[in-house]
């Protein structure tokens, strides 16, 4: 019984700590981390094609235009807060070079790509005392309350792997610049590490922060901050977004606004389109972007029991370790009282039969 109980708490444990929602948690149209995972046993695919223009004004307005295949894999294993991701694109782009050599070249290549752990740490929504709804009073559940501006945190870490020598720390410039400015190449293999937090106001709005450290270990560290701010629209099926990134390095430094809109077919399916683009021209740039995400779910629920259900399981597990404490000191103390008790017995018996060995003996 006291196996079995120990079980059940374990597995209680895991569904109350759960990330799976029952329709698809993406982090599209947006870049930025989401704070929670997909859920154990979830496996999703987020993918997207985009158009994009670079003109850079201190090059001579030299022009890079191409088309950009992304993709971001997701998958929950272990733990119901913990996903591995992989993302990375492939580019094909025409490069304007009206700096130095007046040419033109296309080019088609692999670009960097990043392997990661993503693991939630703080879940507020857990608290049921913060995120309970009041039934007795409609404008309480209508306005932001305190416990509102605690976020969901999760981290993250990977590795960022370049797999060919076209772009370097994101800057499609980069080999019009390096024979002026004497920059060194990308490593190939480069850590990154980040914090997500992520914030529900009035069941419709979604903002989510992210800020990572890259490139450390090279020359040149780049800082990525990225705010995203999503809103449910009347039809829960449609929801805009907005996103605005920074991205400070020594080599190239940006940021970016970018606008979209997104549409749940299914509650496994969502497509999205969004644009975005740079306010500066060193250099410029302007995109447009059409990507979906699937998810395939395999993920299981566990029993149904609340937090009071998990304490009086584990109050029960505490007295029975008490009670089989207590019957193992009762059984003790009666083997000794028993042994004391049968010694005793053995000794009037000798006694007993002492006088009649005596006898015996006389005659």
């Amino acid at each position: 019984m006291k196996k079995r109980l120990s079980i059940l708490l374990l597995f209680i444990s895991t569904c109350l700590f759960s990330q799976y929602t029952e329709t698809i948690n993406s982090n599209r149209p947006g870049t930025s981390h989401g704070a929670f995972s997909v859920g154990r046993d979830v496996l999703q695919f987020e993918i997207g094609g985009n158009n994009y223009s670079f003109s850079h004004a201190n090059l001579n307005d030299s022009e890079i235009r191409g088309i950009n295949a992304v993709y971001n894999i997701r998958y929950g294993f272990y733990f119901e807060n913990l996903e591995i991701f992989l993302k990375g694109s492939y580019n094909t782009r025409d490069i304007i070079d009206n700096y130095k050599y007046n040419t033109s070249q296309k080019e088609n290549f692999l670009a960097e790509h990043s392997l990661g752990l993503k693991y939630l740490i703080f879940d507020p929504f857990k608290n049921k005392k913060w995120h309970s709804e009041d039934l007795y009073s409609w404008r309480s559940n209508k306005k932001i309350k305190l416990t509102d501006l605690i976020p969901a945190v999760s981290i993250f870490a990977g590795g960022d792997y370049l797999f060919e020598n076209n772009v370097h720390y994101d800057d499609q410039f980069f080999y019009l610049k390096k024979e002026n400015f004497g920059y060194q190449d990308q490593n190939t293999i480069l850590p990154f590490i980040g914090i997500a937090t992520q914030n529900h106001f009035l069941g419709k709005w979604v903002i989510v922060n992210n800020l990572s450290l890259e490139n450390f270990g090279s020359d040149y560290n780049k800082i990525n901050y990225i705010f995203t701010l999503t809103h449910n629209l009347s039809n829960p099926r449609w929801s805009i977004f907005a996103e605005y990134q920074i991205i400070e390095n020594d080599i190239y430094s940006d940021n970016f606004f970018k606008f979209g809109i997104a549409n749940l077919v299914s509650k496994n399916l969502q497509v999205d389109l969004n644009f975005g683009g740079s306010l500066k021209n060193t250099p410029s740039n302007s995109y447009v972007d059409f990507g979906f995400s699937k998810r395939l779910d395999w993920h299981r629920d566990k029993l149904p029991i609340d937090r009071k259900k998990l304490k009086e399981l584990r109050d029960k597990l505490k007295q029975e370790k008490r009670a089989e404490k207590s019957n193992k000191k009762d059984s003790k103390k009666v083997g000794k009282h028993n042994k004391k008790q049968s010694r005793q017995e053995k000794k009037q018996i000798k006694k007993a039969n002492k006088p009649q060995r005596k006898k015996f003996l006389i005659f």
